[in-house]
């Protein structure tokens, strides 16, 4: 089982879910950074809110999570919505293995989650080479820049999951190793139930 599985155990509950679109991802649409009709990937899509939110828009949409209860969630939202999206039950790990190239690959609150700085290199390197020239790739994920989960590079969360809390100096020279850098800056993300947290806003370019 995966250790996400037991935290999806019933819609809504997971602390970082949200029905409301980060306002983010409205504004890349708006901006249109992104074409209409280009293939989008988020990796740890959760119970798929984000991912719906694009396919509304009229991308094509795939989106994968570890847990199979999350993506059991998230099918049956994208269902409600009468929305085809490819939801696939998948660890980042295994990206390599899509044939398809992407126009834009997204992950929100997910790149934290990946504490080996090896696979940190390896994750974005696989990134790079499935998307299209000029695609974009977006990054959000906790800040070392904050106490948040107390200090250090490497923090428990409350429900037990190591994470890997890098700077945003740290993360642009990371991702912009690889990537163009297009934009970097702190956002704030919500947590339940009422918490507000710093985080890292990289949007790149291959």
């Amino acid at each position: 089982m995966d250790s996400f599985d037991s935290i999806y155990s019933k819609p809504g509950i997971a602390p970082w879910t949200y029905k409301k679109i980060p306002s983010e991802l409205v504004k890349i649409v708006k901006d249109k950074l992104i074409q209409k009709d280009s293939n989008i990937l988020e990796i740890g899509c959760g119970e798929g809110h984000g991912a719906i939110f694009f396919a509304k828009k009229g991308y094509f949409v795939t989106a994968i999570d570890s847990s199979e209860k999350a993506i059991m969630i998230a099918e049956n939202n994208a269902l409600k919505e009468n929305l085809h999206i490819d939801f696939k039950v998948m660890k980042w790990s295994d990206i390599s293995s899509f044939k398809q190239k992407f126009d834009f690959i997204f992950d929100w609150r997910f790149l934290h989650e990946i504490i080996d700085g090896n696979e940190r290199n390896s994750y974005l390197e696989n990134i790079y080479s499935l998307l299209k020239s000029n695609g974009k790739y977006l990054s959000v994920h906790f800040s070392g820049d904050s106490s948040f989960m107390g200090s250090g590079k490497i923090r428990k969360s409350p429900v037990g999951i190591n994470i890997y809390f890098s700077t945003l100096k740290e993360s642009k020279a990371l991702i912009g190793s690889i990537f163009k850098i297009l934009e970097s800056k702190h956002i704030i993300v919500p947590q339940k139930p009422n918490l507000k947290i710093l985080a890292n806003y990289v949007l790149a370019e291959k």
